[in-house]
């Protein structure tokens, strides 16, 4: 019975299991993401597409403070994306051209004490630390008065993204927009470069 108890721990030690109903370990950079590393269910949220807007940095429509939709006298960077819904959040990163997030320009439509997912490449940070994101649908603003995203339904979703211009976002970088399904699970979209 001991020797028993003792392989089992070694096995359990290695990593070794006799459960093969669980679900091996994500890794791709293109999977969904959750806190745990794995989804539950069928997740419908996508980012089927995500450019830069002609209109970057030729137009000031919002400025720095979360959801401050006024002109601040500084050109926003201007971005189009097509999601599918549901999605509660979005989040807007650097990454490398493989598309794993790194800490630099961060955006997001998270607001107040709020934390940003650390898989986005973040030290501890949250939501009033960085900058918003102006969420544009159908000629109408899809934000709350706190900067944070009115939840997009299930659905395809056509975004004109506006971000206030904090003179960090370099030429050469690469982009990747991250919608947040609800339950928090973290769906990449394609790697863009700026």
């Amino acid at each position: 019975m001991r020797s028993r108890l003792l392989f089992a721990l070694a096995l359990a030690a290695f990593g070794c299991s006799s459960n093969k109903d669980q679900p091996p370990p994500q890794t791709s950079n293109d999977a969904p993401m959750t806190k745990g590393g794995t989804t539950t269910g069928p997740i419908t949220t996508k980012v089927v597409s995500f450019a830069i807007d002609p209109e970057n940095l030729k137009v000031d429509k919002i400025s720095m403070r979360d959801g401050s939709i006024v002109p601040d006298g500084n050109r926003d960077l201007a971005f189009t994306a097509i999601v599918e819904g549901p999605i509660d959040a979005l989040y807007l990163v650097t990454c490398d051209e493989k598309g794993v997030p790194h800490y630099g320009f961060r955006a997001d439509t998270i607001a107040g004490h709020e934390e940003i997912p650390h898989e986005l490449g973040s030290v501890v940070d949250v939501g009033r630390l960085t900058v918003w994101i102006g969420v544009v649908e159908n000629n109408r603003w899809n934000n709350t008065e706190r900067g944070t995203l009115s939840t997009l339904s299930a659905g395809q979703h056509s975004l004109k993204l506006y971000v206030p211009n904090t003179g960090n976002l370099l030429p050469g970088s690469h982009l990747r927009l991250y919608a947040r399904a609800p339950g928090g699970t973290l769906v990449p979209g394609p790697v863009v470069p700026y």
